[in-house]
């Protein structure tokens, strides 16, 4: 179970390599910190901070060919270098048959435990796989933050925890008392009110009537967003890995090209596209000096949208307050 395999790209050398994860486990720190799982008192890397890891040394991480097999289900892990699709490492994750907590049944202290849905099953294994095809990959980067982190896994290890010494499951009785928790720089200051506030601006983006309301709902946001881009990105880019986890960008962008009338035209569609690419006073009057006659071209309704959205764009600039997320 979790048998894993590491490959050793043969282009870069060590001192790069060593270099590259030196830098690594600098920028990822933070995330991989907050995003840590913490059971009986000891810190484990969870499925984010792998990835975020993987992440930060130009990697992604996935997981194929899912499969119930003898004793559970099991599903392959990889890493692959995003320039190029290199495999970089590979590992087994596995869900068995014998965890009350996925399977069900009464666990050793006494505690009885429904079957989890069949999906949620494949899910776990394909999060350990990943997981353990990053730490094959990157443990070395964890010992690096200096931050007290297990490299095994969180979601390998059961609410009990390990014995120290045999590495066996603690039978005892799990504390009651509240685990530690790393205070977040921001306007939230943990995990979970950063997650319920992203979580918010989720929901009113999807009510969002219009173009114009969802830039202003990013623009009221800003703080949170840029906040969250920082201590958890997956919460704005998204998790490529996990099916419908789009994040706040790729919502965003959804949510436009949703309420964009679909009777818009090709040159008004290409002159917004210009528009949201603008960034500063300078960039938007050399759009009106290079695109005039195109924009005089507009029908009344386009015309009036496009000048709408262009003050829209002009105010935004002008007060410093440029969306994170770009408009697409």
């Amino acid at each position: 179970m979790n048998a894993e395999t590491a490959l050793v790209p043969h282009d870069p050398r060590p001192v790069d390599i060593y270099r590259m994860s030196t830098d690594a486990a600098s920028v990822c720190r933070d995330i991989v910190i907050a995003s840590a799982t913490t059971i009986q008192g000891r810190s484990f890397v969870s499925v984010e901070g792998w990835q975020a890891i993987a992440i930060a040394h130009g990697c992604a991480a996935g997981a194929r060919d899912v499969e119930r097999v003898e004793g559970g289900v099991r599903a392959i892990g990889e890493v692959r270098r995003m320039s190029d699709g290199q495999l970089i490492a590979q590992a087994e994750g596995f869900v068995g048959e014998d965890e009350t907590t996925w399977y069900g049944g009464t666990d050793k202290r006494g505690k009885k435990h429904d079957k989890r849905n069949d999906y949620a099953i494949r899910a776990m294994a394909q999060t350990r796989a990943i997981s353990r095809a990053c730490r094959s990959a990157f443990a070395h980067v964890v010992v690096m933050m200096k931050a007290g982190l297990s490299t095994t896994p969180a979601e390998e290890v059961p609410h009990e925890g390990f014995d120290r010494d045999t590495g066996e499951i603690i039978e005892g009785t799990v504390s009651n008392g509240p685990a530690p928790r790393t205070k977040l720089d921001g306007p939230h200051t943990s995990k979970t009110a950063l997650k319920n506030a992203v979580q918010a601006i989720d929901g009113r983006l999807r009510k969002a009537e219009s173009v114009s309301e969802v830039n202003a709902i990013l623009k009221e946001e800003r703080a949170t967003i840029e906040q969250a881009a920082r201590d958890w990105p997956e919460l704005v880019n998204g998790a490529p890995n996990i099916d419908g986890a789009e994040g706040l960008r790729g919502l965003a962008a959804r949510r436009r090209t949703e309420l964009t009338p679909p009777e818009a035209s090709d040159l008004f569609k290409s002159l917004v596209e210009s528009l949201n690419e603008c960034d500063d006073e300078t960039a938007m009057k050399a759009l009106v000096n290079v695109r005039g006659d195109s924009i005089g071209d507009l029908d009344g309704e386009e015309s009036r949208k496009f000048e709408a959205l262009y003050d829209e764009r002009f105010a935004i600039i002008k007060s410093g307050k440029v969306p994170l997320v770009p408009a697409e």
